[in-house]
């Protein structure tokens, strides 16, 4: 049996752990330089707002208070899916973290007659523990168990058990061809043409037909939906990445080094943070900056650079360091940018990275201490919000429009 836990409303409910008074209300998060919605409560759902729809549509319904829009706070949502996902982890042999808000727990090995209560119990302590309500589905396949799931949410249940394909078949006759995990829109057309507008007329048409229609995709789906677990999902299982990267688009254009500068070492600890979450350590770094591309009165520049470490390091106090001696060489004076990132690259298990013959005792102790150091900090940085322990060189007086907790150089860390 596989589980798919899917947050609810995951960034919404993110918001309303901080602001309790959210609940109950019509709330939407809205993207980057808050163009459009990205994320709405049942409520706000229920009030008309698209996914996706642009932010300057519902303007007067904001401005009335009818609406609650929310800025982005992108930490907080990482923060608090990496306290999620470990709450996963506690109850399910393996798991796929397959987003932010949702992950594939493969239960083998779990009876079928255990798994409600297991699902109860995951539920229940993300709700304890984090404050985000959590929706559980298991099935047979990976695809049965999201349409469990989203079952489940509609019925205002937490956790749905579906033991045999066949007893889906009467949530499948009344969910549209397009809510097909990998179909989407531009595939269901295609099916609608064809006389196939529900799931269950998907599943009943010919394995050949699918597989001369929908390739090899459309074959892994007809499949599923009869319980057979199929999809791969290698991308999702390989721990070890080639590169991680962090970068933002600023609220409005910026030339202030000492601001710019701040972001640097941020997005290069997040960057440290994820590195040493899968226990890699990385041997480049870049760093790259861009002016706005929309003003079309002065030319686009996009500077970058990159610098090679002696050792591979996952050390936030290094990586920092590089990344802002990186910036001082591309960095324009009186140049106002819009978007700045950082990227690490040849990155490698930190159980591959051998001492040379060369290191001192002294300098493998102290490399040792940092590396406990850096665990104890992602300890304590681990609970919602913005980070309780960061550099001196993260930390800014706040920029007119951004809100991403590292703006006050005298802001107390919640208890």
């Amino acid at each position: 049996m596989v589980g798919l836990a899917d947050c609810n409303n995951f960034f919404v409910s993110c918001e309303r752990t901080l602001n309790p008074a959210l609940e109950n209300r019509p709330v939407v998060v809205l993207s980057n330089n808050d163009g459009c919605v990205v994320a709405r409560s049942n409520e706000a759902k229920r009030a008309g707002v698209k996914m996706g729809q642009p932010a300057f549509q519902i303007k007067e319904r904001i401005q009335s208070g009818e609406i609650i829009a929310i800025s982005g706070n992108h930490l907080l949502y990482r923060d608090i899916s990496l306290h999620i996902h470990d709450i996963f982890r506690r109850y399910a042999p393996k798991t796929l973290d397959y987003s932010v808000d949702e992950a594939f727990l493969i239960m083998e090995g779990i009876p079928a007659s255990s798994l409600r209560e297991i699902g109860e119990a995951i539920a229940r302590n993300c709700w304890d523990e984090v404050h985000i309500p959590v929706t559980i589905g298991f099935a047979p396949s990976k695809t049965l168990a999201k349409i469990v799931a989203e079952s489940c949410k509609k019925r205002g249940r937490r956790v749905g058990v579906l033991q045999a394909a066949e007893s889906a078949r009467p949530v499948i006759e009344k969910m549209s061809i397009s809510d097909l995990w990998g179909i989407g829109r531009r595939l269901s057309k295609r099916l609608y043409a064809a006389g196939i507008y529900t799931i269950a007329d998907f599943a009943d048409r010919d394995l050949s037909w699918i597989r001369a229609t929908l390739g090899i995709n459309g074959e892994r789906s007809w499949r599923e939906i009869h319980g057979e677990d199929c999809i791969e999902l290698a991308h999702v299982e390989s721990s070890m990445q080639d590169s991680i990267s962090e970068s933002r688009t600023f609220p409005e254009d910026v030339d202030d080094y000492d601001w710019i500068r701040a972001r640097v070492a941020i997005y290069a600890a997040d960057c440290c943070r994820k590195l040493r979450a899968m226990r890699g350590e990385c041997k480049t770094l870049g760093v790259w900056l861009e002016t706005n591309r929309f003003h079309t009165d002065r030319a686009l520049s996009h500077p970058q650079g990159t610098v090679h470490f002696g050792l591979h390091t996952n050390d936030t106090v290094a990586v920092c360091n590089a990344a802002i001696r990186v910036l001082d060489t591309i960095f324009l004076p009186d140049v106002p940018f819009k978007r700045a990132g950082v990227w690490l690259t040849d990155i490698v298990p930190s159980e591959a990275v051998m001492p040379s013959l060369f290191d001192s005792q002294e300098f493998l102790h102290a490399k040792n201490l940092r590396r406990h150091l850096m665990k104890t900090v992602d300890r304590i940085n681990l609970s919602p919000g913005a980070p309780v322990i960061r550099l001196a060189s993260q930390i800014t007086q706040g920029h007119p429009g951004h809100n991403d907790g590292y703006s006050s150089s005298f802001q107390a860390p919640k208890k």
